[in-house]
């Protein structure tokens, strides 16, 4: 049997059900493929992985502690009864038997309820309130008993903890370690603001170019094998993960042992890496690391001079925000009109850093030398 694209990834992914590194493997190939991928969603997935023809709906019953059986019956429901509307109505109708504490650990931090509720911290920390109210709920309707939430069946529960979200490492960390890999979004995203001043290119582009000999490539930190050479001393063959791919490279010893506070999984790094080929055709290379850098320290570093450039004054009300307190970085603009470049410059210096740039939309603006 000849299997279209989607119906093979449908099969062989189920039959890996259990097997993250494998269905990491093939999610990357569905993104090579640009199929599209619709993340968990209790009103949009399955127990198992399934397609429409054009989007491959991620298998509910794939995400770590979720059990095949337990999921199965909450879609079932679904299925017979309409999608959810909000969570107090997911726990007036699912039996308290198919969720229990990890099972529901493992929806939320996959992001399976953000339809429903978005604050992935607020729902796991209200876990336990969840389970209770459930049980309740059940046992009443056992009983006979008038269910205590009545006509609030269709409006949400105000049990849920008031808290702020995840911030994005937290929130994909935890993602990462339910699915095996990242869905939602990917922790490099948040540092593409300073791939230019870095010269950052993305891991392929530096392998497969005979031209590239030296380059930065931004990456986060998959997964660390530590292993011991015959002296002793510590090296680390190390998965990573940039934009566009996930790669292993061999870290040397002293390399390693230098930069184990910065080599923990999820957090991102700039790589400094080299490439030497053993023979005359450049058919044979190896990969050194050279400098391991965390990219949060490149995005907080703050900037002696900058230099903005802007098209209309009304842009300049940008500006407004950059706060003069400890300020330490001098501050120049362009402003590009009718064809004409006006100079200017700040009188005191601004308090900047890459990470401010992003917050306020201002890293287009940015001129860099």
């Amino acid at each position: 049997k000849t299997y279209y694209p989607h119906e093979f990834f449908v099969a062989s992914m189920s039959m890996e059900l259990s097997n993250q590194k494998k269905l990491s493997e093939f999610y990357e190939e569905l993104k090579r493929l640009n199929i599209p991928i619709i993340r968990p969603n209790i009103n949009k997935s399955f127990a198992n992985f399934s397609s429409d023809g054009k989007n491959f709906y991620y298998a509910l019953g794939a995400i770590k502690n979720v059990g095949f059986e337990a999921i199965s019956n909450v879609v079932k429901e679904r299925s017979i009864n309409g999608e959810f509307k909000n969570l107090s109505n997911f726990i007036n109708r699912i039996n308290p038997k198919d969720i229990n504490k990890l099972q529901l650990e493992g929806l939320v931090q996959a992001g399976a309820f953000d339809e429903l509720n978005n604050n992935r911290q607020s729902l796991f920390n209200s876990i336990p309130n969840i389970i209770t109210k459930s049980k309740n709920i059940f046992e009443n309707k056992s009983l006979n008993q008038i269910d205590l939430f009545g006509s609030e069946e269709t409006q949400e529960i105000n049990f849920f903890e008031k808290i702020d979200d995840w911030n994005i490492d937290t929130k994909l960390a935890k993602e990462f370690e339910t699915l095996g890999f990242y869905i939602s979004d990917h922790p490099l995203n948040q540092y593409k603001s300073i791939f230019k001043q870095y010269n950052i290119n993305d891991y392929n582009s530096f392998e497969n170019s005979s031209d590239i000999l030296s380059s930065n490539i931004a990456c986060t930190v998959l997964k660390i094998q530590e292993k011991k050479t015959q002296k002793g001393s510590s090296y680390g063959i190390i998965k990573f993960s940039d934009l566009s791919n996930v790669f292993e490279l061999f870290i040397f010893s002293e390399i390693f042992e230098s930069n184990r506070q910065k080599l923990l999984e999820g957090n991102s790094v700039m790589l400094t890496l080299m490439k030497n080929y053993i023979d005359e055709n450049k058919s044979q290379k190896r990969i050194n690391v050279k400098k391991i850098v965390p990219l949060k320290e490149l995005i907080n570093k703050p900037y002696k001079n900058i230099t903005f450039k802007f098209n209309e004054i009304d842009d300049l009300h940008k500006l407004k925000n950059l706060s003069v307190k400890d300020g330490n970085t001098e501050v120049k603009i362009l402003m590009d009109k009718n064809s004409k470049i006006y100079k200017f410059e700040l009188k005191d210096k601004r308090k900047i850093n890459n990470q401010l740039l992003n917050t306020l939309n201002l890293s287009e603006n940015v001129v860099i030398d």
